[in-house]
């Protein structure tokens, strides 16, 4: 089959594509690359499907819940390496070394016609010791005895080396635009997205009064200059995300209102920019804006209601990231994150570690 004109550009000059659905959008062209942009080629689903027929660095990275984008923001992309006659996927693998906690994250996606994917990813948050520190607020706050042992708490606040466990399984959808083709306008490429969460530790979560599952819903914007800033790809998204999820999920959804249990749906805006080096490199930075929530209802036990105050904490989360892509189908990013203060611990930052193949 004859290839288009589009392909034989991108084939003659490295197989540069832009990533649609990672921390890290997007490949790297020359400016007068730029300016020979054709219209995107018709499908052919039964020549095509799984050729993998993306530009390299299309899809490569996921983020922390399992979509297409940033390490902490999903972007309007779509993941792996689908043009409009082909599916594809990526699987991909994150730790989060913070000063008090770890983050471990797996799981993947599935992309159909650059127009539809669908995610999971597990996570898995490692208190480590912090647990026994937060079990001794607890009892500090409830007036026990120093020396009291965690285990006359009940056993749903016996936090000592526990890890708390969430699954989200997450669908996006390009409504418009395409990052790579459309370059003669301004209109960006825009998804609609929906997340699913679900805290495993029904009984934690309920104890410090939040529920074990919620729902997230978000609309994202990105645009890409192929002839950006120094004649560099450059990349700029932002998305609303409409959410009742505390830190995420990791610490349950909604919060405690005044006359009981309270959802509460926030709208907070995300952002992320990119920026490609060199053909393989891209870096990067994300902001996003976190919904607070009241937890532990300070009345509800004597003495419990600073540290409920404290519990209740909750920043906004940022990183600063490098991505490298050795080959097409492998993607490698180094970030540092900041997410603040989380379960009463401040300075929670570290390093970000993120590994995604794509097929």
């Amino acid at each position: 089959m004859k290839k288009s004109g589009v392909h034989k550009k991108f084939n003659a000059r490295h197989r540069l594509r832009l990533m649609a659905g990672c921390t890290l959008a997007g490949a790297f062209a020359t400016p007068a690359l730029a300016q020979t942009i054709a219209p995107e080629p018709p499908p052919n689903l039964a020549a095509h499907m799984f050729n993998m027929g993306g530009l390299i660095t299309t899809g490569a990275v996921t983020d922390v819940g399992g979509a297409s984008g940033g390490g902490i923001v999903p972007w309007a992309l779509i993941g792996g390496y689908t043009t409009r006659d082909q599916v594809g996927g990526t699987a991909f693998y994150t730790h989060v070394f913070l000063r008090n906690y770890q983050l471990a994250t797996y799981g993947g996606l599935f992309a159909i016609s650059n127009r539809i994917e669908i995610s999971f990813a597990h996570q898995d948050f490692q208190l480590g010791s912090t647990g026994n520190v937060l079990d001794g607020k607890i009892l500090g706050a409830l007036g026990a005895r120093a020396g009291t042992p965690d285990s006359a708490l009940p056993h749903a606040l016996q936090l000592g080396n526990a890890d708390i466990k969430q699954d989200i399984i997450g669908v996006k959808v390009r409504l418009y635009g395409n990052a790579v083709y459309d370059q003669n306008t301004l209109l960006p490429e825009v998804s609609v997205g929906y997340a699913y969460h679900h805290i495993e530790n029904v009984s934690f979560v309920r104890a410090i009064g939040t529920r074990p599952s919620g729902n997230e819903y978000y609309v994202s914007a990105t645009k890409v200059w192929l002839d950006g800033l120094f004649g560099h790809y450059t990349m700029v998204t932002a998305t609303l995300d409409v959410t009742n999820a505390v830190q995420n999920g990791l610490l349950g959804f909604g919060g405690v209102g005044p006359n009981g249990p309270k959802d509460g749906y926030h709208v907070e805006p995300e952002f992320a920019v990119g920026y490609w080096l060199t053909n393989n490199l891209v870096l990067g930075g994300e902001y996003r804006f976190m919904p607070h929530y009241q937890l532990v209802a300070p009345g509800n036990v004597p003495g419990y209601g600073p540290l409920g105050n404290a519990l209740s904490k909750t920043s906004n989360w940022k990183d600063v990231y490098l991505a490298y892509f050795p080959v097409k189908n492998l993607s490698l990013t180094l970030a540092y994150a900041d997410l603040g203060t989380v379960a009463s611990e401040k300075n929670q930052n570290g390093v970000y570690l993120s590994a995604t193949a794509s097929f």
